[in-house]
């Protein structure tokens, strides 16, 4: 969970489907259309996106009937937190049942354990899609994703953020169910699941405050997407449910020059300096405001060419968490898009659970990726030419 952004703005805030009901046909069609089973990685593919499309539906249901204007007035963050813990059981049991990867997740079950109503609250809602769960499995589900990191042997395994974007859940806007699976210690499966993201961009007329523009400009079928890409097999898009499974490629814009483009960064400035956004920004001559929304659905934004860039100026001594970045990074790279740290190198996932050698985030259409770098380097907001 990116505890990172607030509701978003302009083209994409504010955008939660309807509540509705969860239904057999759901659970039985939410895996994606026209597998080919002869491609690499097709049935994690297939079980992967299954689960989260299950996900979102829980998160949904958490969502709609858990979050109140009282709750987010109070800043309680319950309703997340049992959304996280239900996800993350969920996915975690879905995909153990074929695959004997080990998970490095967001969640453990520690606070759960001594909390009888939130417990009890998870097991309803993952009792909703599956019927047989019992708490004792549920607890043991949260925590096999309490990995630390994995060994030098293993070759394969998971890594999940259940909820990524706390207060764009909270408050009705961007949010993310992001899920990867690693290969050698790089991203070779990414799959997430944007529940409240349009099927297209609204554009510049839609009011972020306006919890109903996305329905009345689209229509209620229009919102909510899952993006997945695998290693060398292009990147795709489909609605979260059963009945909007086909997929669409994606490819990131074409906007080769730097000054044209669009950069999305996190709403909240305290994850990532607005300020040094704006000088970056301003170097390249660009005079579009940017998009600052919740979760990786900023890489969302990127891979199917709504913006040109994603730029993440972490502060401090921050060190970057893998399952915020893992997904979005191989979508954006497999819709033809580029993804560095504010150094020009590239991510590294072997580290544990924190991009530890990295500093930032540029993930971009890669036509004006090193625009961006030498940018980044002239403003110096790491203050590394004072060294």
């Amino acid at each position: 969970m990116n505890k990172d952004d607030t509701m978003g703005n302009g083209l994409f805030g504010n955008c939660m489907p309807q509540p509705r009901e969860i239904d057999s046909s759901d659970l039985e069609d939410a895996d994606h259309k026209g597998l080919r089973v002869d491609k690499e990685f097709a049935l994690e593919r297939k079980a992967a996106v299954a689960a989260v499309a299950k996900a979102c539906m829980v998160c949904q249901r958490a969502q709609a009937t858990l979050v109140s204007q009282e709750s987010i007035e109070k800043k309680d963050q319950s309703p997340v937190t049992i959304a996280d813990f239900a996800a993350q059981a969920l996915i975690i049991t879905e995909l153990t049942k074929a695959f004997d990867y080990p998970f490095i997740a967001e969640e453990d079950s520690a606070d759960l354990q001594e909390n009888a109503e939130m417990r009890a609250r998870v097991l309803e809602l993952v009792k909703m899609v599956l019927p047989y769960m019992e708490e004792e499995p549920l607890l043991e589900a949260i925590n096999k994703g309490d990995t630390t990191k994995v060994s030098p042997e293993t070759k394969l395994w998971w890594t999940l953020d259940p909820v990524d974007g706390t207060m764009g859940f909270l408050r009705n806007g961007q949010y993310a169910v992001a899920l990867a699976l690693m290969k050698d210690n790089e991203p070779v499966l990414g799959v997430l699941g944007c529940p409240s993201l349009p099927r297209k961009s609204l554009g510049p007329e839609a009011d972020s405050k306006d919890s109903d523009k996305a329905r009345e400009l689209l229509g209620e079928d229009q919102v909510g997407v899952i993006l997945v890409a695998v290693r060398g097999q292009g990147a795709y898009i489909r609605g979260v449910d059963a009945a909007d499974a086909e997929e669409t490629r994606i490819e990131v814009s074409d906007v080769s020059e730097a000054s044209r483009g669009v950069f999305t960064e996190s709403f909240v400035s305290s994850h990532s300096s607005h300020d040094a956004g704006a000088d970056i920004a301003k170097k390249l001559n660009m005079t579009a405001p940017s998009v600052r929304i919740d979760s990786q659905c900023k890489y969302a934004i990127v891979a199917r060419g709504d913006v040109s860039a994603y730029v993440r100026v972490s502060g401090g001594t921050y060190q970057e968490k893998i399952w915020d970045h893992a997904g979005g990074v191989v979508i954006v790279q497999e819709a033809g898009g580029r993804v560095t740290d504010l150094l020009g190198n590239p991510l590294d996932f072997s580290q544990g659970r924190t991009l530890s050698r990295n500093r930032g985030i540029v993930a971009s259409n890669g036509q004006v990726h090193s625009a961006i770098l030498a940018a980044i380097k002239e403003v110096d907001p790491l203050g590394l030419n004072k060294l």
